[in-house]
């Protein structure tokens, strides 16, 4: 099942008549804007209802910024169709984050087990600093606490895929109108709702999995943990 590729030639349906001339009346244009929208919904969500709401899941706002004035309704669902395959697809910005943060976790743990093997047992998790720093959650010593941080900071690669984690969902959600986006989630409460390490060890592939897609981490598994961590720690708009 190749959902790249799906998703591809949906987006390619939503984009192609915003590139047609507009020769049909206004009336036929809003129709055709309707049927994407509700095509959209009906892919993505297909555990919610069939149809849009009459609102969306957070309140909307009006600026007089020139770019969001002049934005097309066309436009406007081609950002929700960009953002819906980032956040919730295999080969979007969000999972392929986590991709790499799974390859770099497994060296980590088996490092910090070997220095400190009772850290297995204890309760703790990570979290990303507004600042982009990793930063050690639970029920550690101080010791123990700057151990992992330490361990943490000092590889590169995980690093920055976390942030680049942070910065998919922060910027896609934006665009997204239904699913996640019902979630008050900021740069500055971040680190409050996703625990990072709960979220590789709940999402981590296994062998048949690896075989089926190529992947260490399972997207399915991490689409359900991200929404689990939403509802138990974020509030809804």
């Amino acid at each position: 099942m190749k959902i790249g590729t799906n998703v591809s030639s949906l987006t390619q349906q939503t984009i192609s008549p915003a590139k047609e001339k507009q020769t049909s009346s206004v009336n036929t244009k809003s129709e055709l804007s309707d049927k994407q929208a509700g095509m959209l919904a009906d892919v993505y969500h297909s555990n919610s209802a069939k149809e849009l709401p009459s609102t969306y899941e957070r309140p909307a706002s009006i600026t007089s910024n020139a770019e969001a004035v002049t934005k097309t309704v066309d436009e406007a669902l081609d950002d929700i169709a960009l953002a819906t395959v980032h956040l919730y697809t295999p080969s979007g910005d969000l999972s392929q984050s986590v991709e790499r943060m799974t390859k770099q976790y497994e060296e980590i743990m088996s490092e910090l087990n070997e220095q400190q093997p009772q850290l297995a047992k204890k309760d703790w998790g990570i979290s990303i600093t507004e600042s982009g720093e990793l930063q050690v959650t639970g029920s550690l010593t101080e010791d123990e606490r700057k151990l992992v941080e330490q361990t943490l900071n000092s590889n590169d690669e995980f690093v920055a895929a976390a942030n680049d984690f942070k910065a998919s969902y922060l910027k896609n959600v934006e665009m997204e109108v239904r699913g996640w986006a019902k979630y008050n989630v900021t740069e500055e409460n971040f680190s409050q709702v996703f625990d990072i390490k709960n979220m590789l060890d709940s999402s981590k592939a296994d062998s048949e999995f690896k075989s089926a897609w190529g992947y260490d981490s399972n997207w399915m598994k991490l689409n359900d943990n991200i929404s689990a961590q939403l509802s138990s720690k974020a509030s809804k708009y």
